[in-house]
């Protein structure tokens, strides 16, 4: 009889027929309590995928690539700004060589220098 018992405990202890089927139940009645019980975590999940695929598709549409009209503007801006620097730099030129008095040293600015400051200022606006 001892033997009978030993035979049997070892049969059910070893028997693995159908355990990953009852694990399987257990995850499952686990997640579906979990969304039943907290039914935010669905809404949650789901408002935050539409954000993030508004956000991406926003992303998209704002980033065509730029018309000609608009390089075209750029360009034309930059060669303002180079005109301007460039007159400042003359401008520096001639006041360093010839428009600041030196009353001492008997440097007086001419006529010509005065008047091609003054179309140089004017030039700027």
């Amino acid at each position: 009889m001892r033997t009978l018992a030993k035979i049997l405990q070892h049969r059910f202890l070893t028997n693995n027929n159908g355990q990953s089927a009852v694990e399987y139940i257990v995850v499952c009645a686990a997640l579906v309590a979990g969304l039943i019980i907290t039914p935010n975590i669905y809404d949650t999940i789901s408002h935050t995928m539409q954000d993030k695929y508004k956000s991406y598709a926003f992303s998209v549409s704002i980033s065509d690539p730029p018309s000609k009209q608009f390089d075209d503007k750029v360009k034309h801006d930059a060669d303002e700004v180079k005109h301007v620097i460039d007159i400042l730099k003359d401008l520096e030129k001639l006041v360093t060589d010839s428009i600041i008095p030196d009353i001492l040293h008997g440097k007086i600015p001419s006529e010509d220098s005065v008047k091609e400051f003054l179309h140089l200022l004017k030039s700027l606006f």
